[in-house]
């Protein structure tokens, strides 16, 4: 490990998609690990990394948080956990405003109390849905993504009591080995192994799809950054891949990578309302650009 690898580092959905590769990369490279998780958590995701962890189960208080954060004392805290709800109701209003807002200022809190100044937290570019390339004021197009802009709000407010240092990462859409959430991807697997029509939208929304250990590479790079003291305060980046490309061009790829055909019904379905059809381009994370080509990322889903 270098000067500005962390040696203990504490993270938040470590159980999703993204936090279990992120785990995964830190043991890898023998950095000390804990994950805060809820006492019904799977550690599925995790895979081997699970045995080489300290598990903290939440019990969702402050006083606990704040125990755990004093006691393991890490470097670096890595905020991913979040729920998720592209579309709300009226019962999913308090657990995405506890799980979004309140647990971020639970986590702040017990980072301030125990003297852990550096972070790094997941947002999403949905926080900028409707703004104009490079604006950075937020135009949510969800609950979910308001309660995202506003955990950033709060992040924010700590760093400038001089309390934090941060950088909120606001990821696109992410891929990889292993991810068992409802996608693009999965979709198209599934349909050409049956041999199925796959109903679609026209096609032309323009995405950003990064490979899931490009993301986890991203949050060790911010994390190094903050140690560091290269930033400080409070700072919001992107992790875009080199360019944007529509659905069509995007199955296309998957077809020549992985050597499999399917028939896609193109309008079959109609756009959502409010559909973003060209993706908010914001400040790219300095210093960090994704290595892996979408032909060798597709490829290894088959290989994995």
């Amino acid at each position: 490990m270098t000067d500005t690898n962390p040696q203990r580092a504490l993270i938040t959905g470590a159980t999703g998609f993204i936090g279990s590769r992120l785990v995964q990369h830190l043991v890898r490279d023998g950095v000390e690990t804990a994950i805060v998780a809820r006492p019904s958590s799977s550690f599925d995701q995790l895979g081997g990394a699970a045995n080489q962890v300290e598990v903290l189960r939440h019990d969702g208080s402050t006083s606990q948080l704040t125990e755990f954060v004093g006691k393991f004392s890490p470097e670096i805290v890595f905020h991913l956990a979040a729920n998720f709800i592209g579309v709300h109701s009226s019962d999913d209003v308090a657990p995405l405003v506890a799980d979004n807002v309140a647990f971020t200022a639970q986590l702040c809190e017990a980072m301030v109390t125990g003297d852990i100044r550096c972070l790094v937290a997941a947002g999403t570019v949905w926080q900028h849905a409707k703004s104009p390339p490079g604006d950075p004021i937020p135009t949510p197009n969800s609950l979910y993504a308001a309660t995202k802009q506003a955990a950033e709000d709060i992040i924010a407010y700590y760093a400038q009591t001089g309390a934090l240092s941060s950088i909120a990462l606001k990821i696109y859409d992410s891929y990889g080995p292993g991810d068992t959430r409802p996608k693009l991807l999965s979709a198209l697997a599934a349909k050409s192994a049956a041999g199925e029509t796959l109903d679609a939208t026209s096609g032309k929304q323009q995405l950003h799809l990064v490979h899931v250990d490009d993301i986890a590479a991203a949050f060790r790079h911010a994390g190094e950054m903050l140690i560091s003291g290269q930033s400080s305060g409070h700072q919001s980046y992107t992790l875009p891949s080199d360019e944007a490309v529509d659905l069509q061009t995007l199955v296309a790829i998957w077809q020549e990578a992985t050597g499999r055909t399917i028939d896609v019904a193109w309008g079959a379905r109609p756009d959502r309302p409010g559909e973003i059809m060209v993706p908010w381009e914001g400040t790219r994370l300095p210093g960090w650009t994704p290595k892996t080509p979408l032909k060798t990322g597709f490829k290894t889903l088959f290989d994995a």
